[in-house]
């Protein structure tokens, strides 16, 4: 093997060390993957042995890194994304939420590992703990985002969505309560979910007015458990417990319109950027320079912010009173008619 190979290989395999947890065992992972010994994946390690491209193939889906590192591509302006797209289908759907699940389980390996998250709608984890806002949810996602057939003359009954979805949802919330996080709201951050809601009922798609009330109050839960994070500068586990130390959770409120989702993730000295697009589909990258603007941007953002967690008790009050206001509008809206 050349130099220049070498040097690329060797680049690819340092990539690819970084994207594991310090408590796996590359080799050992490795080895098991290619069906190697451990004395071959250490010389494929070490550049003296030439990956194919099958096993660059095997390597980027395993472990989730992206093939352009080990090209060597030193043009910043390109950017290679992974594509995770939401499916009309059953199995299209739930893969999308198990793909959602499993990298954060990838994520609760590592020792150091904080999100970023620019919130233009509600984070979709906060939604997963009580099981009839997840089937609400996941009701309007597939009925009006992705546009399945099977949903389309449905009304909303929790009893539609498959229970096998709603406990990948608890799952999901579980590994998000256990990684300490930064969130960024606006004074539109809820509003999708209102609208949500509201449209629904103007459309009659509830399939009752209890129905309708029932999705209002859990919504008012999901919002007390959030503002309780907030307070106690901690996440709250699915079933109401404490999960993290003290600043495990930071809220701040921008002024500043914040325009899409965007979720940076710290694993020990990796970084993957999420972003949203076609509204749920997502595009994530681990390129190093676009994380670190992507950072910087964030950072900047957080500079613009309220922080409305721990002791910032009058801001926290006055912003979640206007949310609060907003929900006993839609509330009264819908017991009225």
């Amino acid at each position: 093997m050349n130099q220049n190979k070498e040097s690329a290989q060797v680049t690819f395999m340092a990539q690819v060390k970084k994207a594991v947890p310090q408590s796996m065992s590359l080799v050992d992972e490795l080895a098991d993957l290619l069906n190697v010994s451990n004395d071959s994946a250490y010389r494929r390690m070490r550049g003296e042995t030439a990956l194919t491209i099958e096993e660059i193939s095997l390597i980027c889906k395993k472990f989730k890194v992206s093939f352009d590192s080990f090209i060597q591509n030193t043009d910043n302006a390109s950017v290679n994304f992974r594509y995770n797209p939401m499916s009309a289908t059953d199995d299209g759907f739930g893969k999308y939420f198990l793909a959602m699940r499993d990298d954060l389980r990838i994520v609760n390996r590592f020792e150091y590992k904080k999100i970023l998250f620019a919130a233009e709608d509600i984070p979709v984890f906060h939604h997963f703990a009580f099981p009839e806002l997840t089937a609400f949810k996941m009701f309007y996602w597939q009925k009006s985002i992705v546009g399945s057939s099977e949903f389309e003359d449905k009304k909303f009954d929790p009893a539609i969505i498959d229970d096998e979805l709603t406990a990948i949802g608890r799952e999901i919330l579980e590994e998000y309560s256990k990684i300490p996080s930064i969130e960024i709201w606006s004074d539109d951050t809820v509003n999708s979910t209102f609208k949500q809601i509201e449209f629904y009922w103007e459309s009659g798609v509830f399939n009752s007015k209890e129905s309708a009330l029932l999705i209002c109050d859990q919504v008012g839960k999901i919002i007390e458990r959030i503002k309780s994070q907030a307070s106690e500068s901690a996440k709250i586990g699915p079933n109401g417990e404490r999960m993290g130390k003290e600043n495990s959770y930071l809220l701040y409120q921008s002024d500043v319109m914040i325009g899409n989702n965007c979720v940076l993730v710290h694993m020990d000295e990796n970084q993957t950027t999420y972003l949203s697009y076609h509204t749920f589909n997502t595009l994530l990258t681990s390129h190093n320079n676009f994380c670190e603007e992507t950072e910087i941007w964030l950072k900047n953002l957080i500079k613009k912010s309220n922080l409305i967690s721990g002791v910032a008790e009058k801001y926290r009050y006055k912003y979640f009173k206007s949310i609060e206001d907003k929900l006993a509008r839609i509330i009264e809206k819908i017991t009225n008619d």
